[in-house]
This record gives C-alpha cells, structure tokens and sequence, in this order.
C-alpha cells in the first residue's frame, strides 16, 4: 500500500545555537525536554548523513514511481 512518508535532515548547528536551542533529537522524534511539543517522523537522517544516504534510502523510489506516472515530491 502506498503511504507518505515523513522524513527530515538535520543540520549542524551553529557553536550559537547549540548552546541555546532547546530542542532534542531521539530516534525519531524532535522534542523540547519536559514539554508536550513533540514530532514524529518515519525517519530523521542526522547531520553527519550524506546526500547519497537520503536519495537511496527515500528519494530514489519516489524518482523511480514519478518515472512509472505516479505523483511524488520530496
């Protein structure tokens, strides 16, 4: 069955905002430590991921069905 899948890449902070953002990364889920805002993700790609890992892991099948007719974005 096809679904959406919800995926994300983070980012290096900057030395700034690493020591002033109160946001947590995991598994996969983004969060505020003793808060009720959390995010889900199907998956987070950390930020020493490369590009390559994001197009074989998701893009390359969304590519791949946009080729076969099929609706897709990234």
């Amino acid at each position: 069955m096809e679904r959406i899948h919800v995926v994300v890449r983070t980012r290096p902070l900057s030395q700034e905002d690493a020591k002033t953002s109160p946001w947590k990364i995991s598994a996969n889920s983004i969060f505020i430590p003793n808060h009720s805002t959390k995010f889900e993700f199907d998956r987070i790609f950390g930020q020493d991921c490369k590009t390559e890992e994001v197009y074989e892991v998701r893009t390359k099948e969304i590519v791949a069905a946009a080729v076969r007719g099929f609706n897709g974005a990234i």
